[in-house]
């Protein structure tokens, strides 16, 4: 008896060896996929929430309007009545569906007799 392995044995094993290399390189892909995904989502939201917290610390005037400050559109609505208040809606631009939404202070505006 001969020691050592047929050819037909390692062409069998290296083709297991090859289908496991590639069923965890897909594997691996998909997580690095998902990865980035979640970097720029979490990027969004630190952008959309430091956006309203520096609208809560600058408050805008009270009226309505919309722009886009730091790569986040902001919406801001003005509350009608005594109270000077806005709605202020920050939506990232790069994902909308990550979207936050508060109740500000506001800076009146003066009219020119």
């Amino acid at each position: 008896m001969k020691n050592g392995f047929t050819l037909m044995e390692v062409c069998v094993a290296l083709a297991v060896l090859s289908a496991g290399v590639l069923v965890f390189g897909r594997f691996l892909d998909g997580f690095n996929r998902l990865q980035a995904l979640e970097r720029t989502k979490a990027k969004s939201v630190v952008a959309v929430s430091e956006t309203i917290e520096e609208l809560v610390r600058n408050p805008p005037w009270c009226k309505d309007s919309s722009f886009v400050r730091n790569e986040v559109n902001v919406v801001l609505n003005a509350v009608p009545g005594a109270k000077l208040l806005a709605w202020v809606e920050a939506a990232s631009v790069s994902l909308p569906e990550v979207k936050l939404r508060r109740l500000v202070r506001c800076k009146k505006i003066r009219q020119n007799p």
